[in-house]
């Protein structure tokens, strides 16, 4: 149901509590994603004490990850695009029905990506890398790692679905567990301490599957026991209701088909600089992780944003009202994008510094540095307005426009025929691909200007 659109003077929201709300229900997803993030970095770190070619490897073999949970991201964005609404309009039923139809699309996609990853493996980190040593020992971590995507799925799923409902500080308790286990059993295996097999590479993939396991187990129990909203039970996965289901696929589709397109897009990056040589790579993938850890300050508040522009949506108010708090949300876009801008220029090189690199990998990553900060004043923005506020508002299908059009009919066709054919330095090949980011900003702020992105989803 589209929202009446009356022309009218929308002011920015001005209330300190807005803000105060918005910060109070980022802080546990940004320190989750934070802990999500250090176990990256840690692995990568570890890894790269044992050499360069296992380091570059397991960042290579991530990108398959990434993938795939960008797929994760777009069912469960649909998923908690409905229940903030459902929440707002306080339809518990409606809440329940979702979480059974959301598990269910979840289980079923990460089975099939897991089978894909465990008979291709070396097949798809080819388009990543032309290193025969580091594809072979990305294959074997990858073979272990495929038996964590249906656990990631559903557990993405049902994190998402709490952060509907605004039961943000789970996602927290949760990984305050799961994580700091991830690292002890990383270590361990990496490196054989403490009685366990010293098993390198695939230490690092088992370890993460074990803590997965236990990610899941906490989380379920929560959402199935101890949650007092809502108040699931085991019964209610097996719900099912048509007319919902249709409208999680509406949402859903255009949501995960621009994570996908995103997703493919974004390691274009890493598959060209992939092609570029070993130490290009790293520079590249050392100052990738700092970009993440920094995303997950962001990524934070674009969940936070995400369930209070739903809530608000589905609750009913105004017109007026809605459109100041997507102001309000492309402010926090702005101000947070330039202070990562500011913390990458002042502490970039010092955490290049913590890594084992060549001197030339060294450089390499120093300059990425620099490009990063560069774009993060646009990334900020892309991430609220795009991401919080439009889909929040059910208008999904603009970013997969966008990503079509800015990403694969420009930017990455532009990048590949300046690493190609025009022999670019890998900085003028990554900036390339990273204008996408500046696009989509613009194109998102012009989106909620108009004004005609905000539909009610509820019955």
């Amino acid at each position: 149901m589209m929202i009446n659109v009356k022309r009218e003077k929308t002011g920015i929201v001005l209330s300190k509590q807005f803000y105060l709300n918005v910060l109070v229900l980022a802080l546990p997803v940004i320190l989750q994603q934070l802990l999500r993030v250090s176990v990256d970095t840690l692995d990568s770190i570890m890894l790269g004490q044992i050499d360069q070619i296992q380091m570059s490897a397991v960042s290579q073999a991530q990108q398959i990850f990434f993938i795939f949970y960008a797929v994760c991201n777009g069912f469960a964005g649909g998923c908690c695009v409905l229940v903030a609404q459902y929440w707002g309009k306080k339809d518990k039923e409606a809440i329940k029905n979702l979480l059974a139809i959301g598990v269910r699309c979840a289980v079923i996609f990460g089975l099939i990506f897991a089978l894909v990853v465990m008979i291709w493996p070396d097949k798809l980190l080819r388009i990543y890398s032309s290193d025969p040593e580091l594809i072979r020992i990305g294959a074997s971590y990858l073979r272990i790692a495929a038996c964590m995507y249906p656990i990631c799925s559903v557990s993405t799923l049902m994190f998402a679905w709490c952060r509907g409902i605004e039961e943000m500080t789970v996602s927290f308790s949760t990984n305050v567990i799961s994580y700091p286990l991830n690292v002890f059993l990383d270590y361990c295996l990496i490196f054989g301490k403490f009685g366990m097999p010293e098993l390198g590479i695939q230490g690092a993939a088992l370890g993460a599957v074990i803590a997965r396991v236990v990610e899941l187990l906490i989380l379920s129990h929560f959402v199935l026991k101890k949650e007092t909203k809502i108040r699931m039970t085991i019964g209610d996965l097996k719900r099912k209701d048509s007319r919902l289901s249709k409208d999680f696929w509406m949402i859903s589709t255009p949501l995960i088909a621009h994570e996908l397109i995103w997703a493919t897009g974004t390691t274009a990056g890493s598959s060209l600089t992939g092609q570029m040589g070993t130490s290009i790579v790293s520079g590249y993938n050392v100052a990738n992780v700092f970009y993440q850890l920094q995303s997950s300050v962001m990524n934070g508040f674009l969940h936070a944003g995400s369930v209070v522009m739903g809530k608000t949506i589905g609750s009913g108010k105004s017109h007026r009202k809605i459109q100041q708090e997507a102001y309000g949300m492309v402010l926090i876009g702005v101000c947070g994008g330039g202070l990562m801008a500011l913390i990458t220029l002042l502490f970039g090189n010092s955490f290049v510094g913590i890594y084992t690199l060549t001197p030339e990998a060294v450089t390499h990553a120093k300059i990425f540095m620099l490009i990063f900060a560069a774009i993060w004043p646009f990334s900020g923005v892309e991430m609220m307005g795009m991401i919080a506020v439009l889909r929040a508002g059910g208008d999904g299908k603009i970013g997969l426009i966008c990503d079509i059009f800015s990403m694969w009919m420009f930017t990455i066709p532009l990048a590949f025929a300046s690493a190609f054919f025009f022999d670019a330095s890998p900085y003028v090949v990554v900036s390339i691909i990273k204008l996408n980011i500046a696009i989509e900003a613009i194109v998102a702020f012009l989106r909620i200007f108009g004004g005609k992105w905000i539909k009610n989803l509820t019955h």
